[in-house]
C-alpha cells in the first residue's frame, strides 16, 4: 500500500508539472500572437499613414494651384497650411508649405556647361562670410569642385586626389547635389555649418529671390552695395505688408544706395516651394518631403522622411 501511494503522489506532480508547463505554454502563446497582432496592426497603420503624407504633398499642390495672384507671400492660404486635420476615424494630417525661391540655389554655382557663375559665387561668398562660416574661400571652391565636371581643383578647393586619401576614401561626384545631407561629404563642412546654411540655401530656384521669403542675411548675400541693416529693414518691412512689387522697395529710407544693384535679382513670385507633411493613423506615423516647380505643378523631388 505504502508503494501504491508513492505511486499516487509521483502522478500527481507530473500532472501538475504538466499543467503548468501547458500554462506556461499558453501564455507564451497568447503573449506571442498579442505581439505579432500589435505588430501587424502598426504595420496597417504606418502604410495607412504613408498614403496619407503622400496625398497630403497633393492637396498642397492642389492649394499652390489655386494662388495666381501677382506676388506671393507669407500671408495668403498656402502659407497657412494645414495643423492636424481629420482624416477618417482615427488619421490626421498636417501640412506646411514653404517657398524655397529666397534661398541661394547652390547647384547655380556652375552652370550646366560647367562653367562658374559669378554672381552666384559673390552671393555665396558673401553669405558664408555673415554667417560666420570658417574657411570661406576653401569651403565655396569646395562645393564649386564637387559641382563641376572636370578635376581641375579650385585654388582652394578639393577634387578627387583630396578624396581619394580620405579614410575611408571617397570620390568627388562632379555634379549636381541631389540633397543638403550631401554637403556633409564635402570637403571643409561641418554638421555646426550645415545647421546655419540650411535656412538660406537650397538646390532649387530660378536665377531670381523670392524678395517676400529671402532671409536677411540672403538679401545681404546680393550685393556689396547691401548692408546686413537694411536687409533686416527690408524683413521688418515685409512683415507689416508683403512686397507687391519690387518698385515698393523705394519706399523704404536711403533706397537710392541699394536698390539699382539688388532690383534686377529679386521678383516678388515665387516658383519653387517645399511641401512637408505629417500623418498620423492611430499608432503609424510618417512624413514626407517634396519640393514642387509651382509653374509645371511638377514634383521635381521627394523623400519619405
Amino acid at each position: 500500500m505504502k508503494v501504491v501511494g508513492n505511486e499516487r503522489g509521483m502522478a500527481l506532480l507530473l500532472v501538475l508539472a504538466i499543467t503548468a508547463l501547458l500554462a506556461a505554454l499558453l501564455s507564451e502563446l497568447s503573449f506571442s500572437t498579442l505581439v505579432d497582432l500589435r505588430l501587424a496592426e502598426t504595420y496597417r497603420d504606418t502604410t495607412r499613414a504613408y498614403y496619407l503624407a503622400k496625398g497630403g504633398i497633393q492637396v498642397g499642390q492642389m492649394m499652390l494651384a489655386d494662388d495666381d495672384n501677382a506676388y506671393d507671400s507669407n500671408d495668403e492660404l498656402w502659407a497657412r497650411g494645414i495643423s492636424d486635420y481629420p482624416v477618417g476615424d482615427v488619421g490626421r494630417i498636417s501640412i506646411a508649405i514653404t517657398a524655397v525661391d529666397g534661398r541661394i540655389n547652390i547647384n547655380d554655382l556652375v552652370s550646366s556647361a560647367g562653367n562658374i557663375d559669378a554672381v552666384v559665387k559673390n552671393r555665396c561668398l558673401r553669405l558664408f562670410d555673415i554667417l560666420e562660416i570658417d574657411h570661406v574661400d576653401s569651403h565655396v571652391d569646395a562645393l564649386i569642385d564637387w559641382l563641376d565636371p572636370d578635376d581641375d581643383p579650385q585654388p582652394a578647393g578639393a577634387e578627387a586626389g583630396y578624396y581619394a586619401l580620405q579614410t575611408p576614401a571617397t570620390h568627388c561626384k562632379n555634379g549636381p547635389i541631389d540633397t543638403l545631407e550631401e554637403l556633409q561629404l564635402i570637403a571643409g563642412f561641418t554638421a555646426e555649418e550645415i545647421t546655419k546654411l540650411r535656412p538660406h540655401i537650397s538646390l532649387y530656384g530660378n536665377d531670381k529671390i523670392h524678395l517676400n521669403s529671402a532671409s536677411a542675411q540672403v538679401l545681404y548675400a546680393l550685393a556689396d552695395e547691401m548692408d546686413l541693416d537694411t536687409a533686416k529693414e527690408i524683413v521688418s518691412q515685409r512683415k507689416e505688408r508683403p512686397f507687391e512689387s519690387i518698385e515698393a522697395l523705394k519706399e523704404l529710407p536711403n533706397w537710392e544706395s541699394f536698390y539699382w544693384a539688388i532690383n534686377g535679382y529679386l521678383t516678388v513670385k515665387a516658383d519653387y516651394y517645399q511641401i512637408d507633411t505629417q500623418a498620423l493613423v492611430s499608432d503609424g506615423q510618417r512624413r514626407a518631403r517634396a519640393t514642387i516647380k509651382k509653374s509645371s505643378n511638377r514634383v521635381v523631388y521627394f523623400e519619405i522622411l
